[in-house]
């Protein structure tokens, strides 16, 4: 279509326009370089712990930042003067069902720069597009309460409340081997990393109890999605059963167990507590159909 002298200069055009993607203008007028990447190296991982430090210094938050969970996504902001700087930090972490969370923090000395806007500018081109059933992304962003600075940039984008959970942990260590009686199916892991668990009661087959477990660092399992079958709940089934599968976790060599559970869920609180989970904070989720 174009003389070979003008097809190099198109090619180097759009090499400059690609490499400029790269870099952004913050408010003051100083430029920061983004990266985005499935992994982090170690030096990485400290530089991002060193972030973490100085924002927990100026606000007593209890969130963590997902380092090494599976199916994870991370963009990271660099000052281009310094490219051992980072001045903010995002990841993406797919829950499957087109559900995203994403957890973001800036340098407190770095904060109304433009350092989130640029990164999430950058990370909404890597969510996917709508599924097969016409069902669109829909991305969650967990923050509690020290967090003074995150709900103003939330509101902003379009994010609203869309509930309150309690965060909640529990040692596996003294539950007791699942009872033979009961069968346990587990899936294959997901591309995001989590893998399904369903039990069955005796002489039934079909599945009484779900649960889907994702893999997180320290032998940790988050669990999401449990449930009863419908046709069970209120018959003392997941009294029955949510022990037997946390010794079944015990068993595969996780030694934590970790969730989160909406705060107005009064019979689930008091089922996860009689097992021996404990409430570590409360979080409030702000979500975003994109």
């Amino acid at each position: 279509l174009f003389p070979a002298s003008h097809s190099r200069k198109i090619y180097v055009i759009m090499t400059e326009i690609f490499k400029m993607n790269d870099y952004a203008q913050s408010a003051d007028g100083s430029s920061m370089k983004l990266t985005e990447q499935d992994r982090l190296n170690h030096g990485e991982q400290d530089r991002i712990m060193a972030l973490l430090k100085r924002c927990h210094e100026k606000e007593a938050f209890s969130m963590t930042f997902p380092l090494l969970e599976p199916g994870t996504k991370y963009l990271l902001a660099y000052d281009s003067k310094d490219p051992k700087e980072l001045r903010a930090v995002m990841a993406l972490c797919g829950l499957g069902d087109q559900i995203f969370e994403v957890y973001a923090f800036t340098d407190p000395d770095y904060r109304k720069q433009g350092y989130f806007r640029r990164l999430w500018e950058k990370a909404k081109i890597t969510f996917p597009g709508k599924s097969l059933k016409g069902a669109a992304p829909v991305v969650r962003f967990p923050i509690d309460g020290a967090c003074k600075d995150a709900l103003p940039v939330l509101l902003s984008i379009g994010a609203h409340l869309a509930e309150e959970e309690t965060e909640m942990e529990c040692e596996l260590e003294d539950k007791p081997t699942p009872d033979s009686r009961y069968r346990f199916l587990e899936s294959k892991p997901s591309p995001e990393g989590f893998r399904a668990y369903q039990v069955f009661l005796p002489d039934d087959k079909r599945p009484a109890f779900r649960c889907f477990v994702t893999p997180m660092k320290d032998n940790k399992a988050y669990l999401h999605r449990i449930a009863t079958r419908k046709d069970l709940i209120g018959q003392g089934v997941g009294s029955e059963l949510f022990p037997q599968f946390l010794g079944l976790l015990k068993k595969l060599g996780y030694k934590k167990a970790v969730m989160q559970v909406g705060s107005s869920n009064t019979p689930a609180v008091r089922l996860y507590t009689a097992n021996g989970f404990r409430k570590t904070t409360s979080l409030r989720y702000y979500e975003l159909l994109l």
